[in-house]
């Protein structure tokens, strides 16, 4: 199915199933943004104005109905991955010095960074309230292993740049460690809800880290093929920040010997010419680095849709499905 018409019946199938659920959500982050501090009310509407997939909410969402769950808590424990997200992607941009998120200004291009720590704090401490006013164990315990996991992994990644060394096991590591482990966790949450056997729990559990390894890939060759305004970042940001994602990887163990090392020169540099991205990115396409790095996304694509087999066939199934499949076609 071409990738327009698949978001397309995505958006509808989605729309239909939790729709409403999901503008649910909207309001309450907008309503948890809301603060007597001036700064933080400011900073909280361009946040909240920004959008987004909202791709954790809307896994949480249908994962409780898959399991069967229609209460309210997963609204609320929605809101507090959403709030959770926003918070590390604040950070993140924070570390990078990124230009850009969602295709305007970050909140650190905007306000500074002591500003966007500060709010990134805040809405952390928003999100963790919020789960204790829940107050279900397996949920906190759940959120707090994918936390610290992924704290854990930003180190990790911070001390292979300043090595100059990312091997493809190294890189698995820390996109498993630092994007999947919250999309598993938010479609771990949605199952507990749902008071499934175990057998089940941990199939859901395996769907998450499945598709957030396939959208973290995916993401990551986005970043040499995609189109900047449909992106909403600047292509070629992760060469900015020293980044070694797969497509790159992929590259310097394919591409001959001179220009393996012309790239490992330029990537030691404090700072890329343009002219430079833009000749690491014709070499990575030139051998194949991004087509090797989507055949490993659309394999864990398939293994997703696999976990999801010990499941009954249902609307929520194939929507699930149809997401494994979306996150590897996108072209943002």
């Amino acid at each position: 199915m071409p990738t327009p018409i698949l978001e397309q019946v995505l958006k509808e199938r989605v729309a239909a199933l939790v729709g409403e659920a999901l503008r649910t959500v909207e309001v309450e982050i907008r309503r948890q943004l809301d603060s007597s501090v001036a700064l933080i009310q400011e900073m909280g509407g361009y946040i909240a104005g920004a959008g987004g997939k909202r791709l954790r909410p809307m896994l949480l969402l249908l994962a409780a109905r898959l399991a069967g769950y229609r209460g309210p808590r997963s609204v609320r424990l929605a809101c507090v991955v959403e709030l959770l997200h926003t918070a590390t992607l604040i950070h993140d941009d924070v570390v990078d010095q990124a230009p850009l998120r969602r295709g305007r200004p970050s909140a650190n291009a905007q306000w500074g960074d002591d500003a966007s720590v500060l709010v990134g704090d805040h809405l952390y401490s928003k999100s963790f309230a919020m789960l204790v006013r829940d107050n279900d164990r397996g949920v906190m315990e759940t959120l707090a292993r994918a936390t610290v996991s992924m704290t854990e992994a930003e180190v990790f990644q911070l001390e292979r740049k300043r090595s100059g060394v990312t091997t493809e096991a190294d890189y698995l590591r820390i996109i498993t460690q630092k994007t999947a482990s919250f999309i598993s966790a938010c479609c771990r949450i949605g199952a507990l809800l749902g008071g499934i056997p175990a057998a089940q729990v941990e199939a859901l559990t395996r769907y998450g880290l499945d598709v957030g390894v396939a959208f973290q890939i995916s993401d990551d060759s986005l970043d040499f093929i995609a189109d900047q305004d449909r992106l909403g970042k600047a292509i070629g940001s992760d060469l900015r920040e020293g980044k070694l994602t797969l497509p790159l990887i992929a590259m310097l163990d394919r591409a001959p010997q001179w220009d393996a090392e012309r790239v490992r020169g330029l990537l030691k540099r404090r700072a890329l010419a343009p002219a430079e991205i833009e000749d690491i990115r014709r070499l990575v396409l030139k051998h194949d680095g991004v087509e090797y790095a989507r055949e490993r996304a659309c394999a864990y694509a398939q293994a997703a849709k696999a976990d999801l087999e010990t499941f009954p066939p249902s609307d929520e199934r194939e929507i699930l499905a149809l997401i494994a499949d979306f996150v590897v076609d996108r072209d943002r």
